[in-house]
C-alpha cells in the first residue's frame, strides 16, 4: 500500500491507527503529492492499494487518477480517497475514474477505515480470480436483483408461488428475523429544474449513489441487500437477527440512515427521503413491507425532504385506520372535487376576492389529506384542472396563451414534488386565467397596501429589505401584510422576495466571467452559502451544477 497526502500528520496517523500487517497489507512508501505519487507509479508496478487525498499541492488526487492509466482502467491499484466534506464534486468524479470507496477525514478511525480496506482488498482478490469466475458472480448479481424485483412487484395473494419462490431465493441471503425494508426516495430538483431535464440522471450518478449508500452500511456492519428500483427509488432490504431489542435496532438504523441523508447530500447534491417499514419475520412479509416503506416515503410530497419516516410518521387513511376512515377520504374526494369546480366558476366573476377566497377553502381541505397517496391528492388537483381547461376553452383562450410553466398543465404537475409546490403552482394559474378573462393586470387584483409592497419589493429586492421596513412603509402591522401578501401574490413575504432574487441571478450567470460571490452579494445575499442553500432549494440545482447545465445547453 502508497499513503499519498500532503499533511504529514494524516499520514502518521495512518499509519499507526489500525494493525496493517494483521490485514495481510505492507505499507511501502508515502508521498507528499500526487505528482510524487505519479512518478512511483510509473516506476513500480506493485503497488496495489492507495490511500489517496483529494486535494493536494502540485497534483492533487482527481489529477492523479486522470494521468495513472492503469486506475482508470480499474487495474491495480485500488484507490481510496480521503476527503472533506465539502468536495462532493470532487469524490463523485473520483468514483467515476475509479476509485473504489471514499474516507472522510472528519470520520477517520479505525471504525470506519476498516471496512473500507476490507472491501478493497476483496475488489483485488475479484480482480485476480478467472474470467468464468467473474463471469459467475455477474451472474448472481443478476439473479440477487431479479429476486429482489419480485419480492416488491409479485403480489403474494395474487400469485403465491412466484412469490414463494422470490422468497425462497431472499432466504439464502438474510436471516428470516427482524426484517425491515427501507425505501429511499431522491428527489429530482425543482419543477424548473425537471423542465430542463433533471431527471436524466446518467449511470455513473446512479453508481455512486449505490456506492455512498452501501459505504455507510458496510461500515456499520449492516446485514442488508441493495436494490435500485429507478432512478430515483433505491430499495434496502435488512435483518437484524443477533438483536433481541426493538430499540437497539431503532437506534442503529437512524444512525445509518442519518449518516447516508448527510453523505448524500453532500457528496451527490441530492436531498433524498427515507421511508421504514415495521419490524417483521419471515418468507412472506417482504411484499407487505416494501408497500409500507414506499408509501411512507411519499410522505415527503406532504413534509418535504430530508427527512426519515417511520410508522408512526403517518396512520394512512383507508389502510391503517377503519371504515370511518376510509368513509372520510371518499367525503373529501367529493368536497375538493366540488370546490375545484366552484374555483373555476367563480374565476368567471370580476371580483377576484371570490375566487381567492374559495381557493383558501380548499387549500384548508388538503390539509386533511395527510397520509394520503401523492397520486390520490392529484386526483383533486387533475380535477381542477379539468374545470380550468374548460373554462379556458368558453372563453376562447388556449393554454399556449399563459406563462410556459402552465402550458402543459398535467405534465407539469407531476413533477411537482410537494404539496406546498403544487399549491402555489396552482394558485398562480389562476391568478393568470383570471388577468386573461378580465383582461386585468396583476396590479389590478391587488390591495393598494399589496401593491406598493410588491413595487417597492420590484425596485429594491437587491438591498437589504424587510418586512419590518415595508410594514412601517405602507402604514399597516408586520401581521396584517404578511396576511394580506400571500392572500393576494399567492406565496409569502420572504418566498415572492426570495424569487425575484434568484431569478436575478440566474440572468447574471448567463454572463461569464460572473463568480458565484460576486452574483450572490449582487442580488442581496451576503453570505454565499445561504445564497447557495436558497438558490438549490429554489431551482433544484446547485449554483455552480445550474451554470454548468446552461452552458452545456
Amino acid at each position: 500500500m502508497m499513503i499519498v497526502d500532503d499533511e504529514p500528520l494524516v499520514r502518521l496517523a495512518l499509519l499507526h491507527m489500525i494493525d496493517w500487517d494483521s490485514m495481510g497489507i505492507q505499507v511501502v512508501i508515502e508521498a507528499d503529492d500526487g505528482l510524487e505519487a505519479l512518478a512511483i507509479l510509473e516506476q513500480h508496478g506493485d503497488i496495489d492499494l492507495m490511500l489517496l487525498d483529494i486535494e493536494m499541492p502540485r497534483l492533487g488526487g482527481i489529477e492523479l487518477l486522470r494521468a495513472h492509466p492503469a486506475i482508470v482502467q480499474k487495474r491495480r491499484p485500488v484507490a481510496i480517497m480521503l476527503s472533506a466534506y465539502s468536495e462532493y464534486s470532487y469524490v463523485r468524479e473520483a468514483f467515476v475514474l475509479g476509485a473504489i470507496d471514499f474516507i472522510v477525514k472528519s470520520d477517520m478511525d479505525e471504525e470506519h477505515l476498516v471496512p473500507v480496506v476490507l472491501k478493497a482488498i476483496n475488489e483485488l482478490q475479484t480482480r485476480e480470480t478467472s474470467t468464468p469466475v467473474i463471469q459467475r458472480v455477474e451472474d448472481d448479481i443478476d439473479r440477487r436483483s431479479e429476486i429482489l424485483r419480485q419480492l416488491i412487484s409479485i403480489n403474494p395473494q395474487q400469485d403465491e408461488s412466484a412469490y414463494a419462490a422470490a422468497g425462497a431465493g431472499i432466504s439464502e441471503l438474510l436471516e428470516e428475523s427482524n426484517q425491515l425494508v427501507a425505501v429511499i426516495t431522491i428527489s429530482q430538483g425543482s419543477s424548473e429544474g425537471a423542465m430542463a431535464g433533471r431527471s436524466s440522471r446518467d449511470g455513473q450518478t446512479q453508481r455512486f449513489i449505490m456506492q455512498s449508500v452501501q459505504s455507510v452500511l458496510d461500515a456499520m456492519s449492516m446485514k442488508y441487500l441493495l436494490y435500485a428500483n429507478s432512478q430515483s427509488e433505491y430499495v434496502l432490504f435488512c435483518s437484524f437477527a443477533t438483536f433481541r431489542s426493538e430499540s437497539m435496532i431503532r437506534e442503529k438504523v437512524q444512525a445509518a440512515f442519518s449518516m447516508i441523508q448527510t453523505r448524500l447530500n453532500q457528496y451527490v447534491n441530492v436531498s433524498i427521503s427515507i421511508g421504514i417499514s415495521d419490524l417483521a419475520s419471515g418468507t412472506k412479509v417482504w411484499y407487505r413491507l416494501y408497500q409500507q416503506a414506499a408509501h411512507l416515503g411519499s410522505m415527503s410530497y406532504f413534509a418535504g425532504f430530508n427527512k426519515v419516516f417511520y410508522p408512526e410518521s403517518c396512520m394512512e387513511l383507508g389502510k391503517y385506520g377503519g371504515d370511518s376512515g376510509i368513509e372520510h377520504a371518499r367525503k373529501l374526494q367529493v368536497t375538493l372535487k366540488s370546490t375545484g369546480a366552484s374555483i373555476a366558476q367563480l374565476l368567471e366573476q370580476s371580483n377576484a376576492q371570490l375566487w381567492s377566497k374559495e381557493f383558501e377553502q380548499m387549500e384548508l381541505l388538503l390539509g386533511q389529506t395527510w397520509g394520503w397517496r401523492p397520486q390520490d391528492v392529484h386526483t383533486a388537483f387533475e380535477d381542477l384542472l379539468w374545470e380550468l381547461g374548460g373554462l379556458l376553452y368558453r372563453k376562447g383562450i388556449r393554454w399556449d396563451d399563459l406563462d410556459e410553466q402552465l402550458q402543459h398543465p398535467f405534465e407539469y404537475m407531476k413533477s411537482l414534488e410537494t404539496l406546498d409546490e403544487t399549491k402555489t403552482w396552482l394558485h398562480r394559474m389562476c391568478s393568470q386565467l383570471f388577468q386573461h378573462i378580465h383582461g386585468k393586470t396583476m396590479e389590478a387584483n391587488y390591495s393598494s397596501v399589496v401593491t406598493l409592497a410588491k413595487q417597492f419589493l420590484d425596485l429594491h429586492y437587491t438591498e437589504d429589505v424587510n418586512l419590518t421596513l415595508i410594514s412601517e412603509m405602507v402604514g399597516v402591522s408586520e401581521g396584517y401584510l404578511s396576511k394580506q401578501f400571500t392572500k393576494e401574490v399567492g406565496c409569502n413575504f420572504i418566498q415572492y422576495l426570495t424569487n425575484l432574487r434568484i431569478e436575478e441571478s440566474k440572468r447574471l450567470m448567463k454572463k461569464k466571467g460572473n463568480k458565484i460571490t460576486y452574483i450572490a452579494e449582487t442580488v442581496g445575499y451576503l453570505n454565499v452559502e445561504h445564497f447557495s442553500r436558497m438558490f438549490k432549494k429554489t431551482t433544484g440545482y446547485s449554483p455552480k451544477l445550474y451554470r454548468e447545465n446552461l452552458m452545456n445547453g
